[in-house]
């Protein structure tokens, strides 16, 4: 008999072993763990971060668990909800163009709770992140693009299935209590797209590692949900967008090979939705390599693939979260000031007239020459229309930190490094990036999440 979706799931997490899992596949989570660190350490002093942290404080359990980038320790859910929310809350954080989402926060931050609560090593840690990582990617192949068309953000309705894997792997879960943690779980999927730019967009990778995590502690405790709670006639697949009625061959090919291998990641080089870094990149190296000046540009037209006008929905960006998501507002931030970074999202920038009168200048239209697979929908053909009746050009190419074009190694440490920085003195920021880089020889994640802790 064909195994459900559900026990298939469960079935992988379970039995999963470190010894079977590719070096590769090694190295690549924790390239990803050092750089979801640093963005959620950098998020940490973020207005969305600051109100979960004082919630957590208020309401929180027994003090088990770290807030990274405070002196605060809570109980283990309200632990992944303030690592989630922090971890997202300036959008820097890495990106799956399967998932069409941030594989990496939401199964961290439940990862790292759990982990503490297992007194797990560093070894564990990387092997759940794997397995969550694995599980929310190869269900958004079976699931994309129609389940992010339809508006969910799968940051959090897939990453919160990541996160249950990840935190049953760590609390040492069974077959039949893991279905119940990912049935448990798959009941608390949620997340709108309507709500990009604003703090409810970070709160649903909190939502995800939060929900991830209460579902496995409450199936440890012998809490029940139905084993066809993914597959069934009223299940997740099936309510959420599946785009095949039967994913059996899609579950197959878990680890299979790795997903984190072949559908990648990709590292942020700019805080914003990653639907604006090729507009950004193009932008900066046509103004340093023809000396632009805002007052010399006429127009600047944006061409994008028919995805992106549902994501970049902020054309007259009046917040800094909504900058983030605004292609008028980058392009503008780009023109003006010659780079992006974390104060580029300060709320004041969007009143500067030099940024408001660029961005009155910018336009976004669908380019139908743009490839519409999901590998690329981030791509973009930028032109600038100068004053003086010349035409500048960027065609769509890859982005940077694309896992074709990753960010090299002293890149994403330099980046950790400005990240950690927010709340880290220096010394602690070097030796959290050496322990996060020889991750898999760490013997308690006490040690690390300690570092964590200003």
């Amino acid at each position: 008999m064909t195994m459900g979706a559900t026990a298939r799931l469960a079935e992988f997490s379970v039995k999963s072993r470190w010894e079977e899992l590719p070096a590769a596949a090694i190295e690549r989570a924790k390239r990803a763990i050092l750089d979801s660190v640093g963005v959620m350490l950098a998020g940490s002093v973020e207005p969305p971060a600051l109100i979960v942290q004082r919630l957590a404080e208020a309401e929180g359990g027994a003090p088990l668990c770290t807030v990274a980038g405070t002196r605060l320790r809570t109980g283990g859910v309200w632990a992944a909800l303030a690592n989630g929310t922090a971890g997202h809350a300036l959008d820097f954080d890495d990106t799956n163009f399967a998932m069409l989402g941030h594989p990496s926060v939401p199964v961290l931050a439940a990862a790292l709770a759990a982990g503490e609560l297992a007194l797990a090593d560093g070894r564990a840690l990387i092997h759940a992140f794997l397995v969550g990582f694995e599980v929310e990617t190869t269900l958004a192949e079976a699931m994309n693009p129609g389940h992010y068309v339809r508006g969910w953000h799968a940051t959090s309705t897939l990453g919160i299935l990541g996160a249950v894997a990840a935190s049953a792997k760590l609390l040492g879960l069974d077959p039949g209590e893991t279905r119940h943690a990912l049935a448990i779980a798959a009941s608390q999927a949620s997340g709108l797209k309507e709500n990009f730019g604003t703090m409810t967009k970070p709160f649903h990778a909190g939502h995800a590692a939060r929900g991830g995590v209460l579902a496995a502690l409450l199936a440890r405790e012998g809490f029940t949900g139905s084993d066809i709670a993914i597959e069934g006639g009223q299940g997740y697949l099936r309510l959420l967008g599946s785009q095949t009625e039967d994913p059996t061959a899609t579950l197959e090919r878990l680890g299979s090979p790795w997903k984190i291998l072949t559908t990648g990641i990709a590292v942020k080089p700019y805080p914003s939705c990653a639907c604006t870094h090729s507009i950004i990149a193009a932008l900066l190296e046509l103004r340093q390599a023809h000396a632009l000046r805002p007052e010399d540009v006429a127009e600047v037209t944006i061409g994008v693939n028919a995805l992106v006008p549902n994501i970049l929905i902020h054309h007259d960006a009046r917040t800094g979260l909504e900058g983030k998501f605004s292609a008028e507002f980058c392009a503008a931030a780009a023109l003006v000031d010659g780079h992006v970074g974390i104060t580029t999202f300060k709320n004041e920038r969007t009143a500067d007239p030099a940024l408001r009168g660029v961005m009155g200048r910018v336009k976004m239209v669908v380019d139908p020459s743009i490839p519409g697979d999901l590998e690329h929908h981030v791509w973009t053909r930028v032109g600038v229309r100068l004053g003086d009746g010349r035409t500048l050009e960027i065609p769509p190419r890859e982005v940077p930190g694309h896992p074709s074009a990753p960010l090299s190694r002293e890149a994403l440490l330099a980046k950790f490094a400005d990240c950690a920085g927010r709340v880290l003195a220096r010394d602690r920021v070097a030796s959290l990036a050496e322990m996060l880089e020889g991750l898999d020889g760490c013997p308690d994640l006490r040690s690390l999440t300690a570092i964590l802790r200003p």
